[in-house]
């Protein structure tokens, strides 16, 4: 595959004479990107097994098929011309039914091979691109991988973060470290929306080392505390079924038309057997010669086919009740008898009677219990799920790990305290360990309705792991795995203006490459004229939002910081004033703390605004690519990405980032 995309990927063509030297990089990092996808991997090779047994058995059933004609053939040579062709047409016609069942089947197996094949390959072309466009970037010369000018014309990956593009961070070697080593823990995850906290719990469950039940869960709009339990009782089970194999999932899905027909066709011939043996019973006196003709015998075969679709719907059912009521052996056996039960619910009855009759007359008497199940509460959920936890760390011996995604997406801040509270009673069990999430935009908010959302979190859970900005190294490889010939000098543009902040990374990098592609042809794509564009962009973006937000507001104190927000709007529109200079000369609303939630904005624009400039005045100056590379420009960029993270934190905290993050820039640009 990683050929193929080298010859025929027009993202990822480059000189041949690197081809060998690149896929001897792909087959010596092959693990990274198996580790991911363990599941896709052994379901395709099930699949593909399966595919190689139908052979063995097309020879069984024409082995049998060949035994069935010579046994009739001998069996019926004392019958009347007519019965003997009618045993011969039944024969046959049960040969082409199973002829027609086998190839059913066959079919089957084909499909799934191929499907999973499709789903395989789709599975892997991400990471693999990922892998491709990683080692090519580290191919370059330091020439091009420090050039000022952006090459990129196309980065199909630079969207949203997902699974299968996941880099090694801090904060997950941080929450993995924590759940191994300990017995059982709750743990909160807290972070700003787009930082990655819902990619760090997809880590969790395909992290082979950690060897773990991993059942991830969106908390839902509207909350319901037994619906949400059952939820996460529901996906538990889900991934206990997937991490006990797929073959257990397609033996009880895969082709249940035709196990049904088969079922049914065992047994009319089961009926037919047993006639014929209580017919030539040696005991019984030797019966005469008869003939039943078409009608008799093809009412024969239709009543042992009526008889055998009873006994398989009566087997069916009996296989039902006894796996419902029976312990169940493996992992596998317990999630689907637990999926049962959220999924169906019972109704038990018992019938009794009795009567007497002489010579007509008499009486009866009957009685009838019936048992319902009755409506289930938030403490039973809570108790099932418990008592399921507890059954699948005996079974399976493995630990389990719960992970609730995006609290905050609850309409109702008191929601979220009361799901958390909720949660209480399953925390410590022995083995278990649960991550919640919720950002802490949301915590802030919820603190200004009055909602206690920190104090919860701080007394609910062993610990908080703050999800914390990637490193410059970090955001270095992450771009570098989704778009090729990206130049470092603009990866420390966007690490420096997004504050380490995934998404807003990707965001900053995807805008360099869209505005390179608006550029007319005598604008060269540097870093001068493409952060500055990026930059005064955003900055509008943000003073746009501040000013419809002040003006939904009629006091007096958001009059005056309109006036001045929108002085500024104005002044952004002249494009040949330097950034730096026009922030430094615009008077901006101060964080008295006094201010409403809805001008909160308005207070943050300064040191936002400040930021902007700082970055303008750093990547505004032309320089080799040597100059790049000093260690007071890592310091530079570093300390704006710092300043960057920390909006929105106490204003003093702000403006002494702030102070520093200028005085590494000035240093950087006198060196």
């Amino acid at each position: 595959m990683a050929r193929e995309l080298l010859e025929n990927d027009a993202e990822l063509k480059c000189d041949p004479e690197l081809h060998p030297e690149i896929l001897g990089d792909v087959r010596r990092r092959a693990d990274q990107i198996f580790d991911p996808l363990t599941e896709e991997i052994t379901t395709a090779d099930g699949a593909r097994r399966a595919w190689r047994r139908p052979w063995a058995v097309a020879v069984v059933v024409l082995l049998v098929m060949a035994l069935l004609f010579l046994g009739v053939t001998i069996w019926s040579a004392g019958f009347s011309s007519w019965s003997r062709a009618a045993v011969v047409t039944f024969s046959a016609g049960l040969a082409a039914v199973g002829s027609s069942v086998f190839v059913s089947w066959w079919s089957m197996i084909r499909r799934r091979n191929l499907t999973a094949s499709r789903e395989l390959r789709a599975a892997l072309l991400p990471p693999l691109r990922a892998l491709i466009r990683l080692i090519i970037n580290e191919l370059q010369d330091d020439k091009a991988r420090w050039s000022g000018t952006l090459r990129t014309s196309q980065a199909p990956a630079l969207v949203e973060l997902n699974l299968q593009d996941t880099i090694p961070s801090r904060t997950y070697e941080r929450l993995r470290a924590f759940i191994a080593e300990h017995e059982s823990s709750a743990t909160g995850l807290a972070g700003a929306r787009g930082s990655g906290k819902t990619t760090l719990m997809r880590r969790l469950s395909s992290d082979n080392a950690l060897d773990c039940h991993v059942a991830l869960v969106s908390a839902p709009v509207q909350y319901a505390p037994v619906e949400f339990t059952r939820l996460i009782h529901g996906e538990l089970a889900r991934a206990g079924v997937r991490s006990s194999g797929a073959s257990l999932v397609r033996s009880r899905m895969a082709m249940p038309a035709v196990r049904a027909i088969l079922r049914t066709l065992v047994m009319a011939v089961a009926v037919l057997l047993l006639i014929t043996l209580w017919i030539y019973d040696k005991n019984r006196p030797a019966p005469t010669p008869f003939d039943l003709g078409w009608a008799g015998f093809a009412a024969v075969v239709l009543g042992a086919l009526i008889i055998g679709f009873v006994f398989s719907r009566g087997w069916t059912s009996f296989r039902m009740q006894t796996r419902a009521m029976a312990s169940p052996q493996t992992t596998g056996e317990l999630c689907l008898q637990q999926l049962d039960f959220l999924h169906w619910s019972t109704s038990v009855e018992s019938n009794a009677s009795a009567g007497l009759k002489i010579s007509g007359s008499g009486f009866e008497g009957g009685r009838k219990l019936s048992h319902a199940e009755r409506e289930v509460t938030h403490a039973d959920s809570v108790q099932a799920l418990r008592q399921f936890v507890e059954q699948l760390l005996v079974l399976g011996n493995k630990p389990v790990v719960i992970c609730v995604d995006e609290l905050d997406k609850l309409t109702d801040p008191a929601d979220a305290v009361k799901a958390i509270n909720g949660l209480k009673d399953l925390f410590h069990v022995a083995k278990a360990h649960f991550v919640l999430s919720v950002s802490t935009d949301a915590m802030h908010s919820f603190a200004a309705r009055g909602v206690p959302m920190r104090d919860v979190f701080d007394s609910a859970f062993d610990t908080i792991i703050s999800v914390a900005p990637l490193s410059l190294e970090e955001s270095q490889t992450l771009i570098s795995r989704r778009a090729r010939d990206f130049s470092r000098v603009f990866v420390l543009f966007c690490h420096a203006w997004s504050g380490g902040h995934a998404r807003d990374l990707i965001r900053t990098a995807r805008s360099c490459v869209d505005l390179k592609r608006e550029l007319g042809e005598d604008e060269e794509a540097t870093i001068s004229l493409l952060s500055r564009r990026v930059l005064r962009h955003d900055l509008r973006e943000v003073v746009d939002a501040t000013v419809e937000k002040l003006r939904e507001e009629g006091t007096d104190l958001t009059k005056a910081m309109l006036e001045s927000v929108l002085t500024f709007q104005e002044s952004l529109e002249d494009e040949s004033a330097n950034l730096y200079d026009l922030v430094e000369a615009t008077e901006f609303p101060s964080d008295t703390g006094m201010v409403a939630a809805e001008a909160q904005l308005a207070t943050t624009l300064a040191p936002y605004a400040r930021i902007a400039g700082l970055c303008e005045r750093l990547f505004s100056v032309a320089c080799p690519p040597t100059a790049w590379q000093t260690e007071a420009m890592r310091k530079a960029v570093i300390t704006l990405a710092e300043a960057r993270s920390s909006l929105g934190r106490h204003p003093r905290e702000i403006e002494r980032k702030l102070k520093r993050a200028a005085e590494e820039c000035s240093i950087a640009l006198r060196s």
